[in-house]
C-alpha cells in the first residue's frame, strides 16, 4: 500500500512540477508544432551560441495548428551572471493560417553582446505552451595577436 502510494505521489509531482516540459498536442495527439533554434534562418539548428552573435532565430512549424490559431514566442533568460533566476526578455506573436504553417522569430544581440549562461523560448498555441526549446550562450572566442 506504502508503495502504490509513493508511486503515486511521484507521478502526480512530475506532472506537476515538470509541466512546461510537456508540450501540448491537439486532439488527434499531434505536437502542434515544433520548434528550434538557429544563428541565421538557413542555418542548421544548433543550441549554442556565443556572446558575439548578432542574431537568434527560433524557427517554428505547424503540424496541428488551426486557421487563426495566436502563435507566441516567449524569450527567457534561466542563468546568467549572479542570476538563476527566470528573467522575460521579450516576447512576440503571429497568427496562423493553415495547419502548416510556419514562422520566424529573432532576437538581436544587445549592445555589448550577450550574457554567457542558460536561456529558452518557449511556444505556446493560445494558452497552451506548445514547445520550449532550451540553449546557452558561451563566451566567445578571443584572438591574440602578437
Amino acid at each position: 500500500m506504502k508503495v502504490a502510494l509513493l508511486i503515486v505521489s511521484v507521478a502526480l509531482a512530475s506532472l506537476i512540477c515538470g509541466g512546461f516540459e510537456a508540450a501540448a498536442q491537439s486532439t488527434n495527439g499531434k505536437k502542434l508544432l515544433h520548434a528550434v533554434v538557429a544563428k541565421s534562418e538557413d542555418a542548421p539548428p544548433t543550441t549554442k551560441f556565443t556572446t558575439d552573435d548578432p542574431k537568434i532565430y527560433a524557427l517554428w512549424k505547424g503540424d496541428a495548428l488551426k486557421t487563426g490559431d495566436h502563435v507566441h514566442a516567449v524569450w527567457i533568460a534561466e542563468a546568467f551572471g549572479a542570476s538563476s533566476k527566470d528573467v522575460q526578455i521579450t516576447d512576440g506573436s503571429v497568427i496562423a493560417y493553415k495547419p502548416d504553417d510556419d514562422g520566424i522569430f529573432v532576437l538581436a544581440s544587445p549592445e555589448g553582446g550577450w550574457p554567457a549562461g542558460r536561456y529558452r523560448v518557449e511556444f505556446y498555441v493560445g494558452d497552451k505552451l506548445a514547445e520550449a526549446v532550451r540553449f546557452t550562450i558561451e563566451p566567445g572566442a578571443t584572438i591574440e595577436v602578437h
